[in-house]
Parts: structure tokens; C-alpha cells; sequence
């Protein structure tokens, strides 16, 4: 473990099912505590597309014990900052605000208002959002491409959902919502500062031991066929570029290839600056776009991801651009990286994976991540010898069994082709 990273971290899981985590940073001067519940997209019905969405987004409009201002006047008293998000609440502030900062999460999280008048002003907010995304090509192109890979399922759509479902919620579908899936069992607090481990976890049990909400089923987890053969489309739209997503189902967080992935997707099309393969072929070497990139691991969850490719082109080099970035997924599953890409790639990101870590806020969606992924805390210390244990023929392996040029998706929208 890098000497920059110095943590305690410590769990104990509440009677009510809430697992509470501390970490310990002692030499932060700051603190950071952060509320995930198990209430996204994912666990939305037909009916309630983006109701995740707004239902987080409105969780810092007020609290049945604060309105929309009383509970901004109340993070700056403690010079903080909030954000809120689908199942999320997070509060950044001063370490010696600690106790206030949990009680606000608390309240943010588990006793929100949703007055109508706030409901209804995120709502037109969202809308303006969606109308945005409409007329751009890119976001147009990635929500064609996620419907292709993940159908009819939550995750095949946009997490704002669409403008019809989102215009005709009420507060009480928030409140609903709310109620069903704001619970403690699956939820986990962790918080993160320089007060010792027990000291805090007393604090997080103080405040969430009287949480209560109802065990609700969660959705049967996601299994997505690939595509039989190419499964192509095009929207045109009044725009000089060509966007282009290319993909096809991908992997879980768990997948005990996700390390061999991650160095993979570097050497293919995440690799920093200009270093990828497809970055340096099909931009550097061939002009024939001005952006590329490709990764199977991000957005890898409880969930399988999509490995998912973009390229932001040319009406004219839109099918050149598509059919090189294949030849570049069938060279990667027959032939391994060069000693040298694999060198750089393991150096690059056991290098610069502790720059994450320095942050509470980071710190503790790293807790909560390892804890919902079963990564174990020490996966902080564990990670760099992964990375380095990786050998070329695990990438070439990795690649061939979860990467496909012949079965994907293909969508596109901007200039007529």
C-alpha cells in the first residue's frame, strides 16, 4: 500500500439491517458522510420511468423540519456542501461539524418534504433536460444504444426516463416511492474523518437506529443476451458530426475478470492522453475522428455494464471509423498486448489510483463500493499487486472470452450517412 493512504475502517451493521461504516483519516482536517440506498432506476415499475431520478433530485428541496432554504442556510452554518441523487445523500464539511453533518443526512435522506411546488419546479427542470438531450445528437445516439443492449429493462432507458412520465408525477408518487424503497436493510452510511473508527460509528448508530422502512423484493438481477449478429441504426438529425455508440452487453463488478478488464480497456481505449490503441490508430495515425474511447468495466455493478464504445466522427468516415475500431476488438482478442502496453498501463494505474483516494468523499463511496461489491475494505491495500500480477495472455484471455466485433449494437444519430 502506498504511504499517502493511512485508514482504519471499521462496520457494524444496526438491528434495522443499516450497515454503518467509519473510516479514519488522520491527518484530514475535513469529513465526509455519504447515504446509499438501494432505490435507483433498477427498482422502478413500467409505469415509472425517471421517478428514481426526480424523486432523488428533490431530496434537497427540503425536509419536513426545514424548507428548501432552511436546509441550505443549515449546510452553509456548518460549511458544507450537499448533493443528493437517486438513493444518495452525500454532505462534505469542516471535521468538527461531524455530528451535525450526520443528522442533516439523516433528515435530508429519510425525512424529505416533497412540497408540490418544489416537485414541480425540479420536474420542469428535468423536462428542459430531456428537450436538451432530444436535440443532441450524441445523447440521442447513447440512449438508442443502451435500448439495444438492455431492451425493455430499467437500464435501457435514460435514469430522467421520458418527458411524458416525468410530467405526470405528483408528489405523492415521490412519496410513494420514498416510502417503498428509502429502507435500512441494503443501505449503508459511511462516513470519513480524522475521529477515531468507534467514536464515529457511535455517532452513525445514534442517528439511523430508529430508521425504519419496509423490505420490499428487489429486481431479479439483470442477465442481457448479446445481439445475434449486427444489430445497426441511424438517426438523422440536422448536424454537420456523426456520434457513434458500439457495444454490447458487458460484465459485473464481480466478474473475477474485472481486473484483467481494466487493464485491457487501457490498452484498447481508456488509456490516458493519447495512448490507446484506438486513439492512436483511428484519430493519430488515420484522422478519422476526432474522439474515440472504449471501456467494459465502467459502469460495472451489481448489474452487468455494457462494454461500450464511442466514436465522434464524419458523415464521410462514419463506416471506416466503425470498421476499424472492429478490426481493433478482434486484433485485441488474438493477439496480447505489447510488453511495453502492458508495462505502462499496470504503472499508470497503480500510479495514479491513490490521487482518488485523498479526498473523504472519495473515501467513502470507495467504503460503500466495497462493501456493496464484496471487495473486502483491504481491496485498497490488495489492488496494486492485482494490477501487477496481470500478465498478457490474462488480457488476451479476458478479451476473447467477454469482448464480440460479430454480435453489437450499433447506434449512431447527427448527419445522414
Amino acid at each position: 500500500m502506498s504511504s499517502r493512504i493511512q485508514l482504519r475502517c471499521a462496520e457494524r451493521e444496526l438491528k434495522n439491517g443499516l450497515c454503518c461504516i467509519a473510516l479514519q483519516s488522520p491527518e484530514s482536517s475535513t469529513f465526509a458522510v455519504s447515504l446509499s440506498l438501494a432505490a435507483s432506476q433498477i427498482e422502478e415499475g413500467d409505469d415509472e420511468h425517471g421517478l428514481a431520478y426526480l424523486t432523488g433530485s428533490c431530496l434537497e428541496e427540503g425536509t419536513r423540519r426545514h424548507s428548501a432554504v432552511e436546509l441550505a442556510e443549515a449546510v452553509e452554518n456548518i460549511g458544507g456542501s450537499l448533493s443528493t441523487a437517486a438513493g444518495s445523500v452525500t454532505i462534505q464539511c469542516p471535521a468538527d461539524e461531524a455530528a451535525r453533518a450526520i443528522r442533516l443526512v439523516r433528515t435530508v435522506g429519510l425525512e424529505p418534504a416533497f412540497d408540490p411546488r418544489d416537485v414541480r419546479r425540479v420536474q420542469a427542470e428535468i423536462l428542459s433536460e430531456i428537450e436538451a438531450d432530444d436535440a443532441d445528437p450524441r445523447a440521442v445516439a447513447r440512449r438508442d444504444f443502451r435500448r439495444g443492449v438492455f431492451g425493455e429493462h430499467p437500464l435501457g432507458r435514460p435514469s430522467y426516463g421520458d418527458a411524458k412520465t416525468i410530467a405526470g408525477f405528483r408528489a405523492a408518487d415521490l412519496e410513494r416511492f420514498h416510502r417503498t424503497w428509502y429502507a435500512p436493510r441494503g443501505a449503508i452510511v459511511a462516513a470519513s474523518g480524522p475521529a477515531p473508527v468507534e467514536e464515529t460509528l457511535d455517532v452513525l448508530a445514534k442517528a439511523f437506529r430508529s430508521f425504519r422502512g419496509a423490505d420490499s423484493p428487489r429486481t431479479a438481477p439483470l442477465d442481457p443476451e448479446m445481439p445475434h449478429g449486427r444489430n445497426e441504426s441511424h438517426v438523422p438529425m440536422d448536424r454537420e458530426q456523426v456520434h457513434v455508440y458500439l457495444g454490447h452487453p458487458g460484465v459485473r463488478r464481480s466478474n473475477p475478470d474485472f481486473v484483467p478488464l481494466l487493464v485491457m480497456d487501457h490498452v484498447l481505449g481508456t488509456g490516458p492522453g493519447f495512448t490507446s490503441r484506438v486513439t492512436r490508430r483511428l484519430r493519430d495515425e488515420m484522422g478519422l475522428c476526432y474522439a474515440v474511447s472504449a471501456s467494459i468495466t465502467q459502469g460495472a455493478g451489481l448489474h452487468p455494464g455494457a462494454f461500450t464504445a464511442y466514436i465522434g466522427t464524419s458523415a464521410a468516415n462514419r463506416q471506416r471509423s466503425i470498421d476499424v475500431f472492429l478490426e481493433e476488438i478482434r486484433r485485441i482478442r488474438s493477439e496480447p498486448p505489447t510488453p511495453d502496453e502492458l508495462r505502462d498501463v499496470q504503472e499508470y494505474l497503480t500510479g495514479s489510483y491513490v490521487f482518488g483516494l485523498e479526498r473523504n468523499s472519495n473515501l467513502v463511496g470507495y467504503a460503500i463500493r466495497a462493501r456493496r461489491y464484496g471487495l473486502g475494505y483491504d481491496y485498497i491495500h490488495r489492488y496494486p499487486d492485482e494490477v501487477r500480477a496481470v500478465t498478457r495472455e490474462d488480457v488476451l484471455r479476458a478479451a476473447a472470452t467477454h469482448l464480440d466485433a460479430e454480435r453489437v449494437v450499433i447506434a449512431s444519430a447527427g448527419a445522414t450517412v
